[in-house]
């Protein structure tokens, strides 16, 4: 079976290093870009995507990267705790939580994706066309600096974003991502080590919010490297370049007023090398991700908003699923229909579900409640928001992501069992 990825960001690229541990060696990943320079800043893997790369063997190497947070907490804009959870192990999970910078984890799993496949990466192809054929196969045409080249493969995985080429031919009508009214400036900055050092923190509401989590341990002298996103509700069209460097100060201007006892948000701000600029935008959900034997993964099918940090778990969780689903299916060109039917059963309908969630606002409804029922602050989070209300929304949303810890545990393996070591999940 030849396999065509399109993108190799975080989604194309597991989905390389899954179909091949699952028997399939016949894999291609084309790229537009002519290099993988691991641009982004922080990205959370959450325990369901660790357990993934747990049982692709990898996890070991790719928790090196990073920090794995054992608390989440939300505050309002004054600083004021509405609720804390653990997270990861801490929490009862069989694997981690990981913050780890974006393009560190990409590299990785590039040079994973390079020592395992037979064919390099392609960079620099730009896919400008795809054609079913007559015998069931598809053809992609990419545009090269040497012309366009044609590639026929029995499968055609569009792992190209959220702009994804792939989704926009089969999908001509559906225009630029919407825009939430939200801009995004991100960055990682070394300041004090807050709180334990070990958590992940929210402050804010839909109108302003900072987040922020460690990327590294505390050094010699007390500080990390953190990551930091800052959103804010502006006027505009949302069409701002994207992974646009601003200057931090008037960033930091605009959380002036967010110095709690806990941590400086300007400080931490104008503290950053680089801020980069994103409109925070969606897309709306699909009925159909799979035309013919052409199907969708992570940000190309799902894009979705921050909130509840899922987007690169769910990446992950699309390979494995397909990998899956194209390993234990029989070895024709009825079973290959067969197997991307199940995927696409498996998965879209979840990431629907997940993109309403996210929608509004996911987890963080808890901090809108308080900015709704206390806009100037509580003496007791519990006269605002019961506690009862709160662990109601955190378990909604981990049940919609899969992640409640009870299902993601019992849940079974997506590696086939004729290719566990012997037979058990690792």
């Amino acid at each position: 079976m030849k396999i065509i990825i399109i993108g190799a960001g975080i989604g194309g690229l597991a989905a390389a290093v899954s179909l091949h541990e699952v028997g399939l060696r016949d894999i291609t990943v084309y790229e537009r870009s002519t290099s993988i320079r691991g641009l982004g800043v922080g990205i959370n893997l959450l325990p369901h995507a660790l357990r993934e790369l747990s049982e692709l063997g990898i996890a070991e190497s790719i928790t090196e990267l990073g920090v794995a947070p054992t608390t989440l907490s939300y505050f309002n804009r004054h600083g004021q705790a509405i609720w804390s959870e653990p997270r990861g192990i801490a929490a009862g999970y069989r694997w981690p939580q990981l913050s780890v910078h974006r393009g560190r984890l990409q590299l990785a799993l590039r040079d994973l994706a390079e020592a395992r496949l037979t064919e390099p990466i392609r960079l620099g192809h730009r896919l400008i066309g795809v054609r079913s054929n007559a015998d069931g196969t598809e053809s992609a045409r990419f545009a090269t600096d040497d012309g366009e080249l044609e590639v026929t493969a029995d499968v055609i995985v569009g792992a190209d974003g959220i702009h994804s080429a792939l989704r926009a031919l089969r999908h001509p009508a559906e225009g630029a991502p919407p825009w939430s009214g939200l801009t995004l400036w991100r960055g990682v900055t070394r300041i004090p080590a807050f709180l334990d050092g070990r958590t992940m923190i929210m402050a804010g509401d839909a109108e302003q919010k900072f987040v922020a989590y460690p990327l590294s341990a505390a050094d010699a002298d007390g500080r990390m490297l953190v990551n930091f996103i800052a959103e804010r509700r502006v006027g505009g069209t949302g069409d701002a370049d994207w992974n646009r460097a601003v200057d931090p100060a008037p960033i930091a201007e605009l959380f002036r007023d967010w110095r709690f006892d806990w941590l400086d948000v300007p400080a931490a701000i104008a503290a950053a090398d680089e801020i980069l600029e994103y409109p925070m935008v969606d897309r709306d959900a699909l009925g159909q991700w799979t035309f013919g034997r052409t199907t969708l993964l992570g940000d190309a099918a799902h894009a979705m908003y921050p909130n509840g940090s899922n987007g690169g778990s769910q990446a992950i969780l699309d390979a494995r699923t397909l990998a899956f689903h194209l390993a234990t299916a029989e070895d024709s060109p009825a079973g290959i229909d067969t197997a991307l039917a199940r995927y696409e059963d498996a998965r879209r309908p979840a990431m629907t579900a997940l993109l309403a969630a996210t929608r509004a606002t996911g987890p963080e409804r808890v901090m809108q409640l308080a900015r709704e029922r206390a806009p100037q602050g509580f003496a007791d989070i519990d006269e605002v928001i019961p506690r009862a209300e709160r662990e109601r929304i955190a378990a909604d949303y981990k049940t919609a992501a899969g992640f409640l810890p009870e299902i993601l545990n019992d849940r079974p393996s997506l590696t086939p069992a004729a290719i566990r070591p012997n037979g058990a999940v690792r």
